[in-house]
């Protein structure tokens, strides 16, 4: 007799690319686990990829925890989700994916965390199963506009270094440093060290005139307390700066001026960073689209 066949479903952590591999186009690789702590460097149509993303988009915005599952709804086929989990398990998580990169294995003590992140899923199996989307819960509060005063530009005048595990940066970025130009950066480019809203660092080029004009538009008080944050939007990329905290201010130096030492951030961030993302990923939520 045919047993029951348990699905596997598995806790996505970010989508990677393998050194050299090219994959067909409409295709993502998502770095994953199960709940035995069992890692995959799964393909997905980019669609999955996409829904996903929106959904961690829309509770970005309400600043609570959360976790995005992929409910497997028949063999191979796996549905994103959202779960909202505590701060323990974000640390949890942080660490997860610390270890999943470095070196491809998760400590016991970790893995105990991905079984019940993963059974909140049950929940939505239902819905997701029968061809409905799961509504997750999400909480909204009224934050101040930003990002309304420079015009926006086309996506592909930013050049990304980044590094090869990760498969595209998310946005808003905040800005943490003009570098100095090199021998393959003309002088129409300037270079910027950026922190994605994944906590990763990278190296973006993007015209001169956009961050000349940017600086013509930094705010007088407290400028040193001000951060340039760039942001994707339906017309495409906007420019503006945010005002930070001396505490996130502070932390974010401490990731500047880890890379200028070593070449590299430090993963996970620090709590007053990941802050310093939270509140530019809500204002830019609630600027004008």
């Amino acid at each position: 007799m045919l047993k029951r066949r348990k699905p596997n479903d598995v806790l996505f952590l970010m989508p990677v690319k393998l050194a050299g591999e090219k994959l067909p186009r409409g295709r993502v690789r998502m770095l994953s686990c199960d709940a035995g702590g069992r890692l995959y460097a799964t393909v997905v149509g980019r669609s999955v990829y996409e829904h996903a993303r929106s959904i961690a988009a829309s509770l970005d915005g309400a600043q609570r925890p959360y976790a995005v599952l992929g409910l497997e709804t028949e063999p191979g086929r796996l549905a994103p989700v959202a779960v909202e989990i505590c701060d323990e398990e974000v640390w949890a998580l942080e660490r997860i994916l610390d270890h999943a990169l470095n070196n491809g294995r998760l400590p016991d003590i970790l893995k105990r965390y991905l079984k019940p992140i993963i059974k909140l899923g049950e929940a939505c199996r239902a819905a997701v199963s029968s061809g409905g989307q799961a509504a997750p819960r999400v909480y909204t509060e009224a934050t101040p506009r930003v990002l309304n005063r420079l015009p926006y530009y086309s996506e592909e005048n930013i050049e990304f270094s980044m590094p090869i595990y990760k498969a595209e940066y998310r946005y808003p970025l905040i800005v943490l440093k003009s570098l100095p130009t090199d021998k393959q950066t003309p002088g129409s480019l300037r270079r910027l060290l950026i922190l994605d809203s994944d906590g990763d660092l990278a190296v973006i080029k993007v015209p001169s005139r956009l961050v000349n004009q940017a600086a013509r538009e930094r705010p007088r008080e407290g400028s040193g307390s001000n951060y340039l944050v760039i942001s994707r939007h339906p017309e495409g990329l906007a420019i503006d700066y945010m005002a930070v905290s001396q505490l996130q201010k502070r932390a974010l130096q401490t990731l500047t001026r880890r890379f200028e030492g070593k070449g590299q951030g430090k993963k996970p961030i620090s709590a007053a960073a990941r802050a310093a993302l939270s509140r530019a990923r809500g204002k830019t939520a609630s600027s004008p689209r």
